[in-house]
């Protein structure tokens, strides 16, 4: 393993997957959220420092994941849609599935957050791939 490119890429990674957070859950489903009071914080009393963890806990595990299987003789881009592609489905499809099905979410939001995230996981996953393949 690559430890430089490692932290590198763990450091690019959670600062990405933090404004692409952002983007898809305060920005583009804020407003779905908000018809959920019930369900979901305000928005002065969101946990930041959580939500900082684990997007810690993801950019480590998902670069950690890559690097050990990563295929040094492949194109890296398309071993990073294929890695987006195999952590969108660990990660958001059960998730915010799961979470439909036993919280009274409507099944538009659970497929808006299922989308949103199916795009976000593309694009780590190719600026995973990008930042760790081999100079």
């Amino acid at each position: 393993m690559n430890y430089k490119r490692f932290i590198l890429t763990v450091v690019v990674i959670f600062i990405f997957a933090n404004v692409m957070g952002f983007l898809i859950h305060a920005m583009l489903l804020g407003p779905d959220y908000a018809k959920l009071p019930n369900l979901y914080r305000a928005k002065d009393n969101v946990q930041l420092f959580w939500i900082n963890v684990a997007y810690l806990a993801f950019a480590i595990g998902a670069t950690w994941i890559y690097a050990k299987g990563v295929e040094a003789n492949r194109p890296w881009l398309g071993q990073g849609v294929r890695f987006g592609i195999a952590i969108w489905l660990v990660l958001a499809v059960p998730s915010f599935m799961i979470a439909y099905a036993v919280q009274p979410v409507p099944v538009n939001l659970m497929l808006k957050q299922v989308a949103y995230e199916f795009v976000d996981k593309l694009l780590i996953g190719m600026v995973i791939a990008a930042l760790y393949r081999k100079p």
